[in-house]
């Protein structure tokens, strides 16, 4: 036999139990970083790369975020569409201002073109 300590079973648990106690902590600690860093932005795609970065399920995110703040999911995706309606009116009132919209070009038929 060997002259190494041989933990008991009694050791081992209490071992256990003070692991699992720190892992319950330390996923805490990661389920609150990520929805305070996927609520730090709107912008479309933010949320799901900071579950991914987090190890977590996009929607579990998504749940917890409603949990902490109801409603900011769907303020995000109002002020994502704003944003592109903004972008859109933006980019029209820049061709207007060129001279109009798109530039079509007449196509000349089958007949006319021989």
């Amino acid at each position: 036999m060997t002259d190494t300590p041989v933990k008991t079973i009694k050791e081992l648990r209490e071992a256990s139990e003070e692991s699992e106690a720190q892992a319950k902590k330390d996923k805490a600690a990661l389920l609150d970083a990520a929805v305070k860093e996927a609520m730090a932005s709107t912008a479309y795609g933010h949320l799901s790369a900071v579950a991914r970065e987090a190890g977590i399920a996009s929607q579990y995110l998504r749940t917890l975020i409603e949990d902490k703040e109801p409603g900011w999911l769907d303020r995000a995706a109002e002020e994502r569409e704003a944003a592109k309606a903004a972008a859109r009116a933006a980019k029209s009132k820049g061709r207007a201002a060129k001279g109009g919209g798109r530039a079509t070009r007449t196509r000349k038929s089958g007949a006319a073109a021989a």
